[in-house]
């Protein structure tokens, strides 16, 4: 019995660390933003699974959260900048209220998991599906009342909350969920720069510039904008590939 307890509990773990998985389009890069909603740029080396990138957040910080983004090349564009930041600061609130809702779940169900060896199952399991009840009554309610704030369709809205009914982990991941969907269109690899730019301590630019001009040369030759020595010395060079070849000078020097 210890062992049937044990792997339903694994199972109820495996679904959360499974809905923490991003696969990245080909085309498009993948931003983070936190409890405080600022926009940040991994230049982490990735898995590659199905023709596209796997980014795993951190399954047990619910505020880690994730966007992808249909541009990886260029500048940041103050209008683009400007949309995609307003998008989070509408939803940020309330993001950060599923995600405290989660926490409180996850503390109760780690209990529950922890007595489950000690007390009857049957009770224990009785336990939880009254208390997932619960979170997804409140859950779903949020949603429901803010889902405008989010940028969720009434459809959109109905397909989180049946899923979330049938999956405990979606319901503690709530937070990642309600905007796993969306997209913004400011440039990943011109943030890096900037964020590049005002990074103080001489190790740790060292270490990023190491990191994003690897995926500068990841990404041009997977999306065919790659410059190598013959094409770069050629006048027909496409705006793409002029902006990685001066972004690849400013992380050589």
């Amino acid at each position: 019995m210890p062992h049937e307890i044990a792997l339903f509990w694994l199972v109820v773990a495996g679904f959360l660390l499974a809905d923490n998985l991003v696969f990245v389009p080909a085309g498009c890069e993948l931003l983070r933003f936190g409890r405080r909603g600022a926009f940040r740029y991994d230049a982490s080396a990735r898995l590659t699974a199905a023709r596209r990138e796997v980014v795993l957040l951190n399954p047990l910080n619910l505020f880690d959260r994730a966007l992808i983004t249909t541009r990886c090349f260029g500048d940041v564009e103050p209008r683009q900048w400007r949309q995609g930041r307003s998008l989070v600061r509408s939803a940020l609130a309330t993001l950060n209220g599923l995600s405290a809702l989660g926490y409180f779940y996850m503390l109760i169900t780690a209990c529950l998991a922890a007595v489950s060896f000690h007390l009857p199952f049957t009770l224990v399991l009785l336990g939880f599906v009254v208390v997932h009840l619960l979170m997804w009554t409140l859950n779903t309610a949020a949603l429901v009342a803010l889902r405008h704030r989010l940028g969720l369709s009434g459809y959109d809205t109905f397909v989180l909350c049946v899923e979330a009914i049938f999956v405990p982990a979606y319901l503690m991941n709530m937070g990642k969920r309600a905007v796993h969907k969306k997209r913004i269109a400011i440039s990943a690899l011109g943030l890096g720069l900037r964020t590049l730019k005002r990074t103080d301590d001489e190790g740790e630019r060292e270490l990023l510039a190491i990191r994003l001009r690897e995926r500068l040369q990841w990404l041009g030759m997977t999306q065919g904008h790659e410059v190598d020595d013959t094409c770069a010395a050629a006048p027909a060079l496409s705006s793409t590939q002029q902006w990685i070849s001066r972004a690849e000078a400013c992380l050589t020097t």
